[in-house]
């Protein structure tokens, strides 16, 4: 399950970098599509900090420059996936005590909560290209199984 999960952030890292990607190509991409590339990385930061009991720097609404995005999500999946490898799989299951942003306490697995960070990802993902599709000549394809056939 573990080199699963992993397979997983690998491909989440591939498909941010290709949207970022696209938006830097853009002369004046619009403001909604910053803002919700950088509300994955913020959100995707809040959650790492959760699961390492570190206290998060950002807001999950957090105003990230373009230029700094692909250095922010290439950190973060450094970071995730470096603490994932040292976990033995029963830990994959364990609960985790934490709080939302709005303060209200939750329990859940982090493995439940790596399938959430992806799946918040992709949701979000789709909203920025199809905010970009039409400035593009080519909007980027994230699609998992693209990624796979690259891979």
């Amino acid at each position: 399950m573990k080199n699963y999960l992993v397979h997983l952030l690998n491909y989440e890292l591939w498909a941010n970098l290709r949207v970022i990607d696209a938006l830097e190509t853009l002369e004046n991409p619009p403001s909604r599509a910053i803002a919700v590339m950088g509300h994955i990385l913020s959100a995707q930061h809040v959650w790492l900090n959760r699961i390492m009991k570190e206290t998060a720097y950002v807001a999950i609404w957090e105003d990230i420059p373009i230029s700094w995005m692909a250095e922010t999500a290439e950190r973060q999946h450094r970071k995730i996936v470096s603490y994932i490898t040292t976990l033995a799989e029963p830990e994959l299951l364990q609960s985790f005590d934490y709080a939302t942003s709005k303060g209200v306490p939750y329990q859940s697995t982090l493995l439940d909560m790596l399938t959430h960070m992806s799946h918040h990802a992709a949701y979000h993902r789709g909203q920025v290209v199809q905010l970009i599709r039409p400035l593009l000549t080519e909007a980027p394809v994230t699609d998992f199984i693209v990624w796979t056939r690259e891979a």
